[in-house]
């Protein structure tokens, strides 16, 4: 009897385990790297967009000639479909990462919950650019089957990432940048954000990528945006 608990808990664990698990591609493919020819990086900027960080990460990316891909929260992008335009309109990907970003908990979505807030955040985006989203991205990196099923079903790849500051919760920038370099080589994603955290002054975002972004020149790398 204590045998057969042992097994039901081990079960459940191993079934709770890869959803809690960042960028986990135990249930299907997650993009966290790409075949680059040389010591190129993709820049991803996650949970926005926001009129407080985003336009100045906007204009920092036009004077480097840099392009980005932004997977944008569907209901910011319904609020400032303005940003999503201009992200198109200037040669930017914008990509899924769901509608309301539940982060604590969308790791346990069930099928009805995780098609619902991939669909409207790919409707949102279509609203506000008229481009389709190819990629997705769960919130904290963390998704279980039905969620991989509902991105699949609706034509979307899963996308991770492979080097982060952990910029998402308030850091110091210095040590964002820094964690970011220790994760760099060739075909590295690399995951920044552009949303508004208290006690965050407009325009810091841009500030500290402005930083990332030599560091990365100094170090031989430069970003790319792949098409697909």
């Amino acid at each position: 009897m204590r045998r057969d608990g042992f097994a039901r808990a081990l079960l459940g664990w191993l079934m709770v385990f890869p959803c809690v698990v960042r960028n986990s591609s135990w249930f299907a493919p997650v993009e966290t790297c790409f075949a680059a020819p040389g010591p190129q990086l993709r820049l991803t900027i996650d949970d926005g967009p926001d009129p407080r960080q985003t336009p100045q990460i906007l204009d920092l990316l036009a004077r480097e000639g840099v392009r980005a891909e932004f997977f944008v929260i569907g209901k910011k992008a319904a609020a400032h479909s303005d940003l999503c335009r201009r992200m198109c309109d200037e040669g930017h990907s914008v990509q899924n990462h769901t509608f309301s970003h539940p982060s604590a908990s969308f790791w346990a979505a069930g099928p009805c919950r995780a098609r619902h807030e991939i669909a409207r955040c790919s409707a949102a985006i279509r609203e506000a650019t008229e481009c389709e989203p190819t990629r997705f991205r769960a919130p904290v990196g963390m998704a279980n089957p039905f969620v991989h099923l509902a991105a699949r079903e609706l034509g979307l790849k899963m996308s991770g990432w492979s080097a982060t500051g952990n910029d998402g919760v308030p850091k110091n920038p210095a040590r964002v940048i820094s964690k970011i370099l220790t994760s760099l080589q060739p075909g590295a994603i690399v995951l920044f954000h552009d949303s508004h955290l208290p006690g965050m002054r407009e325009g810091q975002r841009a500030c500290t990528l402005e930083a990332l972004m030599a560091s990365v020149h100094d170090h031989g790398f430069s970003f790319v945006l792949d098409p697909a």
